[in-house]
């Protein structure tokens, strides 16, 4: 095996850091974790659990709840038949294990809703009202600042970027980079090569100061994403330089609402409690409370649990 195929295959099974799709899915399912923690349910039935139809409340912004077989349950499903207002009547999934059926919601389901948009607003217009997009935003933003960070963090190793004249050259040069990038020395044997390619300088362009403000821009958008569903997130030195006005304005701007979101679905549990005889309630995870969590700074270590 060759120098060069040997690093290839050394970076091929290597996570990268610096590519964008790899991050957004890092992050995704990181934040759509973390939100799905969020809210707790009582009063289950063992046939419906909780994460099932959270899980549905943030990817599609509803979970339709119907009897399968004398037991409640809930799946992905799709609205439609909309009234007057827009609002759906009627429901339709297709599972492998329960196959496929058309609810009418009133009289065969229940649909509980995240929030007051309800899947429509004023128009026949789908739109999300789950939590989907917000998690997709911020996965972005952070997956785009770490993978500079990355990029920045590999070039500060150097000090140009090389132009090669031909194919050949290319090669050998890139898999001296691709030596550097893995952390190893690696030197350039070939006396031809440093007579086929220049280097351009950009090592005044890249600076101690600009990877730290990279770095402190990826915690800034992480704590804005905890601050809006919720958790105070290590704020503690934010606050100290605020006054206890500004502190208390802070707390109240959240771009997304966790205790209107359960009244919501209480909303949606009440109809599905008439339905079905049931005593179904949410509550919101005490962590995710602002009004009476004392517990300081969420961190990583601390378990998402939702009550089936």
């Amino acid at each position: 095996m060759t120098l060069h195929k040997k690093n290839k295959k050394r970076l091929e099974w290597m996570y990268d850091v610096a590519d964008v799709t790899s991050g957004y899915d890092f992050w995704f399912y990181k934040l759509l974790n973390y939100c799905l923690g969020i809210y707790k349910y009582t009063g289950l039935p063992a046939s419906l659990p909780g994460r099932e139809i959270l899980m549905n409340l943030i990817m599609t912004g509803h979970a339709v709840i119907f009897q399968n077989k004398s037991e409640l349950v809930t799946t992905k499903t799709v609205l439609y038949d909309f009234d007057m207002y827009y609002r759906p009547t009627r429901a339709t999934y297709g599972n492998v294990r329960i196959f496929s059926r058309q609810l009418k919601l009133g009289e065969d389901a229940e649909v509980v809703y995240l929030n007051h948009i309800e899947g429509n607003v004023l128009t026949n217009q789908a739109v999300d009202s789950g939590l989907r997009s917000f998690i997709l935003r911020y996965a972005r933003q952070l997956a785009d600042i770490e993978s500079t960070a990355n990029i920045y963090t590999v070039n500060m190793r150097l000090q140009s970027f090389p132009i090669a004249s031909d194919d050949i050259t290319r090669e050998q040069v890139e898999n001296f980079y691709k030596k550097i990038a893995l952390g190893e020395k690696a030197v350039i044997m070939d006396n031809m090569i440093l007579e086929m390619f220049r280097n351009v300088e950009v090592a005044n362009r890249i600076t101690n100061d600009t990877l730290n403000d990279i770095l402190i821009a990826r915690d800034k958008v992480l704590a804005n994403f905890f601050q809006d569903i919720g958790i105070k997130y290590r704020q503690e030195q934010k606050k100290a330089q605020l006054t206890e006005d500004e502190v208390e304005a802070d707390e109240q701007i959240l771009v997304i609402d966790v205790e209107q979101m359960r009244e919501v679905q209480q909303e949606g549990f009440d109809r599905v409690n008439n339905m079905f005889g049931t005593d179904i309630q949410v509550e919101i995870n005490p962590i995710y409370d602002r009004k009476t969590y004392t517990g300081g700074a969420r961190n990583d270590n601390q378990s998402d649990t939702i009550s089936d």
